[in-house]
Formats: structure tokens, C-alpha cells, sequence
């Protein structure tokens, strides 16, 4: 307090200059210098009620700072009536006081923001406190680390609100713990799962972050809930990473592939429109190219609707393969076969796809944040692997009985599956990004928004009359036919 105080009697000096065009530091040589000292006092009760004794200046955030010179500007107009009422011919000039609310703001403000930089600069950088993996898939596919622009995107998030959708799965997960060492001004994470939001905050509240998070348990295909979230927290930057992604439930499940992976994203892409987010970020699959897969499918019908965003919203849709070690991949599923004593089990000899750690994508999903090449980009993977060499490194470093063969077994192909998937569609040309890892993809937007609006109602109707097998039709359509609304029709 006794730094504010003096913040303040030096703001009434820098008024009185103002006024008297010469310094004046005892304020009881001028005629208003008892009414200034008791504004003084009014401002440090305004100070006390704003809560502002009770934060660290490292946890203040924009609410804060607004707040306190709510508070200051409360205090001025308390001080003027005060002074009315107690000495109404020492009454200071207003310029004075609008002078000395000015200065003792900025003063009062200013000194906290300057202790606020200084913690930044002797902290610790949070990335070392990560704790290791339990099995390096680093390893497993022998590449070198890759290299981001930290310090670009540390300066574009810093003062933006930064959500991601899907946040307890692997890449969501690993993108918010990205995101703290970048640090933003708020990280909103959304999940549905409440284990998977409980398993993350306890993550990342260890990990040093002055910024403001927030776990919210919410479906992202409730939209009057999302809508609320949007109209609360006026997200700067949305990460969709919220997605069904296993291939062969998907084939079981046509209708809530379509709800969760293509409408979502409508909805959602619509919800940032609205409330004027600056950049929406669409993760992807290389399963939409060309899919055969209802997953596909669904994935390549949200990628049409991102490319017919609004401008000045910037839509990016990020695209690639397998991430090695995510929930319910080959990876964990081989160790798990392996530490039982095998056999792995793999659907096809020849099979092969494209694999990065969940590490190497979202570094290179944040780095398209810096891009404005194309509206689409696949990350460079690599040569694809081979699901039955992949097996074999695993049991090479993971067989717990040196000597003893872990039998490999073929199930055959499941359906929706291919032996090889692709990251660039045909009509799309590739260019060069400033990140050598990253390609950029142009085409032209196959079709406009009332199109796929009109489209896609066609198939919300087949999928409220539980139609599946027609649903999984038009899905995989390459040309949107006019909708016939007397044969959707109940």
C-alpha cells in the first residue's frame, strides 16, 4: 500500500505541473492541499474494496486491471462529493482531477504490469517440467525433433483467448500443453469426458502458468451450450480438435460419425463467424482424401464447410495421418499385445500409413497459426511405415522375454479401411510454406455455402428418419445432387 500512496501523491504533483506549469511536492503549500490529501485516502479505500491487495501482481489478468480502475474512477467521483460536502471552497480545479484520476490509473496499473514482465523473465520454462513418455514413439520412428517459431507465436497468443475443442484427447492434450509454454492470456479446454478433462487439469496445473485456464466439461454438438461459452469468453483462436475418429465403429455408426465429425464443425465454425474469432483451425485426417471410410467421409463434408468461411475469419483445416500412441492406435494396443506375451495382431502384411508423434503435430499445427499460404495443409510425415515393420521395432525394444518370438498374426482388412492412405487429393496443387515440414494445398472451394447448407439438411433428414444405409450413400457423393425433398420426406 505504501507504494500506491506514493504512486498517488506523486500522480497530484504530475496534476499540479499541469496546472501551475511549476513543481509543487508539498501539497500543503497550495490551497487544495487538504482536499487532495483526503482524495488521496478516498483512492486507497477504492483500491482496498477493488480486491487488488489480495492478487499477486503475476496473477492479475485483463478483469483484473479493468476492475481496479473501476474502482479508481468510482473513487474519483466518491472524492469530488466528499469534497463538496466537506470543503466546497478548496474544491480542486477539475483538470486537476481528471489529471490525477488519469495518472494514478496508469501509475497504480503500470507499476503492476512492470512486476508482472519481471516474473516472466526470471521464470523457469514450463517444457522442462514435462514429465517423459513411458515409451518413446519418438524413437520408434527415428526422426529428428522438430523446429518451431516459438517466440512468432508466444507474441501473437499473448493477450488472446485461445480454446480447443476435444482437449482430453491425445492431440487436444498435447496442443493445451503446447499452448502453456506459449503462454496465452486465457486457455479454455473443452472436453466431453469428464476423466479425460480430470486427467489433463491434473497435468497442467503443475505446470507454471500465469495466464487464465479453464477446464469446461461440454459437449461441443450442444450449440445453445457452446453458444453461451462463445458469447462468455470471446475466443481469439479455436483449435476443433473434438472428432469420432476409429475407422470401423464409424462404418457401425454412419449417423452420429455425420452429427459429431461434419455438423459439429459446422456449428461450430458458424459460432466463431458470430463472435469474430480471428482464426479457426480444423484438424484433419488423410482419410478425407478420396475416403473410403464413413470417418472419411464425414472429415472430407467438414473440410468442404471450412473453405467456405466468412472473411475476415481466417479457417485453416490441418491434415495428416496417424498419431503413434494416441487412444486406441496401433501403438498402445502393440505394447499391451506384446507385454502379454503376443500375438500382435495386424489386418494386412502390405499395409502401411503415414505416422507422427502427437508432439511433432501440434508443434506444426501451432506453426500454421503464422501461415496464410493456402486454406489447407498436410504435414510432411515422412515415408509411410509399415504396420508389420512398426510391430517388429516394438517387439525389439519392448519383448520382455529376451529370445522369445512374439507371434505376428493377420486378420484381414476391416471395412472402410485401405492397405494405403494419401495427404493430397488430386485437385489440389502443393506450395511451399516458410516451414519445410508443412505443405501448403490450393484448389479451388468445390462447393459454396448454400450448397453444402442444402446438402447437408438432406442428410440430417436421413439421419433423423435413422436411414443409415442411404445416409452412407450420399456421404461418399462427389457431385451434390439436387435434394428431393418428397422422397426424405416421412
Amino acid at each position: 500500500m505504501s507504494a500506491d500512496t506514493a504512486i498517488l501523491y506523486l500522480a497530484f504533483v504530475a496534476a499540479l505541473k499541469i496546472r501551475l506549469s511549476t513543481w509543487t511536492f508539498l501539497l500543503y503549500e497550495t490551497s487544495w492541499g487538504p482536499a487532495l490529501l483526503l482524495t488521496i485516502g478516498v483512492y486507497l479505500i477504492a483500491l482496498i474494496a477493488s480486491g487488488i491487495y489480495r492478487m499477486r501482481p503475476r496473477t492479475m489478468h485483463l478483469d483484473a486491471y479493468l476492475r481496479v480502475a473501476a474502482s479508481l474512477l468510482i473513487g474519483w467521483a466518491a472524492s469530488l462529493t466528499l469534497v463538496y460536502l466537506v470543503a466546497p471552497s478548496q474544491m480542486p480545479p477539475r483538470s486537476v482531477t481528471a489529471a490525477h484520476l488519469m495518472f494514478s490509473i496508469i501509475g497504480v496499473l503500470g507499476f503492476r504490469a512492470v512486476l508482472r514482465y519481471v516474473h516472466e523473465r526470471e521464470r523457469p520454462d514450463a517444457s522442462a517440467l514435462r514429465p517423459p513418455p513411458a515409451l518413446s514413439f519418438e524413437d520408434l520412428l527415428e526422426r529428428p525433433p522438430i523446429e518451431i517459431d516459438r517466440a512468432a507465436l508466444g507474441d501473437y497468443l499473448a493477450g488472446r483467448t485461445v480454446l480447443v475443442t476435444g482437449a482430453g484427447g491425445s492431440v487436444g492434450s498435447e496442443l493445451a500443453q503446447q499452448l502453456i509454454t506459449l503462454r496465452p492470456f486465457r486457455l479454455v479446454l473443452v472436453d466431453v469426458s469428464e476423466y479425460n478433462l480430470f486427467q489433463l487439469e491434473n497435468t497442467l496445473r503443475k505446470l507454471p502458468f500465469e495466464g487464465d485456464l479453464q477446464f469446461r466439461i461440454a459437449d461441443v454438438r450442444d450449440e445453445p451450450m457452446m453458444r453461451t461459452l462463445f458469447s462468455a469468453l470471446r475466443p481469439d483462436v479455436v483449435f476443433h480438435a473434438a472428432a469420432y475418429k476409429h475407422v470401423p465403429l464409424m462404418e457401425r455408426h454412419p449417423v452420429e460419425a455425420f452429427r459429431n465429425n461434419t455438423m459439429t464443425t459446422v456449428a461450430l465454425m458458424r459460432l466463431c463467424e458470430a463472435y469474430q474469432t480471428e482464426q479457426f483451425v480444423f484438424i484433419s485426417t488423410d482419410k478425407a482424401v478420396a475416403p473410403s471410410s464413413v470417418l472419411g467421409a464425414t472429415k472430407r463434408l467438414a473440410e468442404w464447410y471450412v473453405r467456405t468461411v466468412h472473411a475476415p475469419m481466417h479457417c485453416k483445416t490441418v491434415r495428416f495421418g496417424n498419431v503413434l500412441g494416441s487412444q486406441g492406435s496401433v501403438a498402445p494396443t502393440f505394447a499391451e499385445q506384446i507385454a502379454s506375451g503376443g500375438p500382435i495382431t495386424i489386418t494386412h502384411p502390405e499395409m502401411d500409413r503415414f505416422f507422427m508423434t502427437a508432439g511433432e503435430a501440434c508443434c506444426l499445427i501451432l506453426e500454421t497459426l503464422l501461415l496464410d499460404d493456402a486454406p489447407i495443409y498436410a504435414l510432411q510425415m515422412g515415408e509411410p511405415v509399415r504396420i508389420v515393420d512398426l510391430a517388429r521395432r516394438m517387439i525389439a525394444r519392448l519383448n520382455p522375454w529376451p529370445g522369445r518370438d512374439i507371434e505376428i498374426a493377420y486378420t484381414g482388412i476391416r471395412p472402410g479401411e485401405k492397405l494405403h492412405e494419401q495427404l493430397i487429393g488430386e485437385t489440389e496443387t502443393p506450395v511451399e510454406t516458410s516451414h519445410e515440414r508443412i505443405i501448403g494445398l490450393r484448389s479451388p472451394a468445390p462447393f459454396s455455402r448454400s450448397e453444402l447448407d442444402a446438402y447437408f439438411a438432406y442428410l440430417q433428414q436421413l439421419c433423423d428418419q435413422n436411414r443409415t444405409e442411404e445416409l452412407r450413400k450420399a456421404l461418399f457423393q462427389e457431385a451434390l445432387h439436387p435434394v428431393d425433398q418428397d422422397r426424405v420426406s416421412p
